[in-house]
């Protein structure tokens, strides 16, 4: 029961902190956004934004084996990481993010069991975008 109350806990502090980085996006200075991006990813991740940019697929992917987050977490961090991206302009820097996205949805599935019609329908517009630029 512990579990259980600490997973949806997390969840709802997810999405808090995804409601907050949507809204910042939209109506706060990138500088706002960037730091607030910033502040959630060096507290809930131990990480920044620069590193995560920094990372090659590979070694994206060991960090995330290494630090093994829950389900959750890597949930969130894919969403925030495709708000981040958002729009998608054709430059290495976003093809980059939509990789290491479809890395977390990869572990999402594979790892963790678990799959949404929203991770699914962000895969297929991930998918557009490389056939679209990157062809």
């Amino acid at each position: 029961m512990e579990q259980r109350d600490y997973l949806l806990n997390e969840a709802r502090k997810m999405a808090l902190l995804l409601a907050k980085l949507m809204g910042l996006k939209t109506e706060s200075s990138e500088e706002e956004y960037q730091q607030y991006f910033n502040q959630i990813l060096h507290d809930e991740y131990n990480t920044e934004l620069d590193e995560l940019l920094g990372l090659s697929e590979a070694d994206f992917n060991s960090k995330l084996k290494e630090r093994a987050y829950s389900a959750e977490k890597l949930n969130a961090l894919s969403q925030m990481l495709y708000v981040f991206a958002e729009p998608f302009n054709a430059d290495d820097e976003t093809a980059s993010i939509l990789k290491k996205i479809m890395i977390l949805f990869d572990e999402l599935e594979v790892q963790h069991q678990y799959e949404s019609f929203d991770n699914l329908n962000k895969r297929n517009h991930i998918y557009s975008f490389f056939k679209n630029y990157y062809v």
